[in-house]
């Protein structure tokens, strides 16, 4: 009885709880103003001090370039334009070169930033990286979606479902048979040629030999009756 009367007066006391939510709250402004201050500073060096690496990235830069006034959010349709299909790559055989020109060496080569990545594993890390993606003129920064965007998605999915349903089950079967009996009709077909090829070699082959021994048989017959050859002597 005692705990919950010390619990309606502090109920009707007035007094209001800490804010415990754990979502950090930034100060736009101030990290604004940061931003603007290391811009200029980068701006005041003009290629000072920097290493290698960095004046070629700037050399690339869109942003430095002046080619964009700001970096867009991540877009999807961009990155995915420098996705490798791994799958398609194996057992294919490629010639590469060990000097000159990095696309033409083994490996995986970005052209946006002129490096070569030796593994598939690196490569998608590049693709995912900070430089990567601002010499594309992208942050790091999803891009919100909206109420329309959104429901344009849905749409988009909607339609894709309703093309499907309109396939005609029985149709589309059908003609995976078919497809599936002209496969094996041309598979038998070049078998039937490959023996045919190679009987035909075969007989070629032990045509050839008959002659030669043919040959042979007629020299011994002609050495055994004393002649050495046409325009020759009897012994």
């Amino acid at each position: 009885g005692g705990r919950l009367q010390s619990l309606a007066v502090m109920a009707g006391s007035g007094h209001h709880g800490v804010d415990n939510t754990v979502r950090k709250k930034w100060d736009k402004e101030e990290w604004q103003a940061k931003a603007d201050e290391k811009a200029r500073l980068e701006k005041e060096q003009d290629g000072q001090e920097l290493t290698a690496r960095q004046k070629k990235f700037r050399a690339r830069d869109p942003l430095h370039l002046g080619l964009i006034q700001e970096r867009s959010a991540l877009k999807r349709e961009e990155i995915d334009k420098y996705r490798v299909d791994y799958g398609a790559r194996v057992g294919k055989k490629e010639v590469v070169s060990l000097v000159g020109d990095r696309s033409k060496q083994g490996g995986f080569y970005c052209a946006v930033c002129d490096i070569l990545m030796k593994d598939s594993l690196a490569y998608a890390d590049h693709l995912n990286g900070k430089m990567h993606l601002r010499l594309l003129g992208m942050s790091q920064r999803v891009e919100r979606s909206t109420v329309g965007s959104v429901k344009g998605k849905l749409a988009a999915l909607k339609r894709q479902r309703e093309a499907k349903s309109t396939t005609d089950p029985e149709k589309e079967y059908e003609q995976k048979i078919a497809r599936l009996m002209e496969e094996d009709e041309e598979r038998k077909r070049k078998r039937k040629e490959a023996k045919l090829e190679k009987k035909k070699k075969e007989r070629e082959e032990r045509e050839r030999e008959e002659e030669e021994n043919k040959q042979d048989v007629d020299e011994d017959l002609m050495a055994a009756m004393g002649f050495s050859g046409f325009g020759g002597s009897a012994k």
